[in-house]
């Protein structure tokens, strides 16, 4: 029912299914959305997602109804929607390209080059992920 704009910091969204294993769909970063898939469908979704974040974080929330008024007045603002699920849609898309079709080696080497890219801060050393993740 509502829409969130993560401001700063990091989050996991993750999804609970009856066999009680819990999934992580998406690790989201500052400028990414969550929560629009009922106001794109304009029904309310049966899937429930936990968010948890991983740092700090600032958010940004309003009410679903307010995000489609905000966008019939002005354009821009669904320019921006498209453009935050845009982003969602090829982190996926990169998601599902590095965790299938390859041996496990592989799949955690493009994993945590997707983390070094998304999250990464270099330094000295080397680049830190500095998440924590089980």
């Amino acid at each position: 029912e509502r829409v969130y704009l993560i401001r700063r910091g990091a989050v996991r969204l993750s999804r609970v299914y009856e066999s009680g294993e819990e999934i992580t769909v998406a690790l989201l970063r500052e400028n990414s959305l969550f929560g629009v898939l009922s106001l794109l469908t304009g029904h309310r979704s049966d899937r429930f997602y936990h968010a948890i974040a991983f740092t700090r974080v600032e958010m940004i929330t309003a009410p679903a109804n307010s995000v489609l008024r905000a966008i019939e007045e002005d354009a821009s603002v669904g320019l921006l929607l498209s453009q935050g699920l845009s982003s969602r849609i090829l982190q996926t898309e990169t998601m599902i390209e590095t965790l299938t079709h390859r041996d496990m080696s592989s799949r955690l080497v493009s994993f945590l080059m997707v983390l070094c890219r998304d999250f990464g801060v270099a330094g000295e050393k080397g680049i830190t992920i500095d998440l924590r993740l089980s």
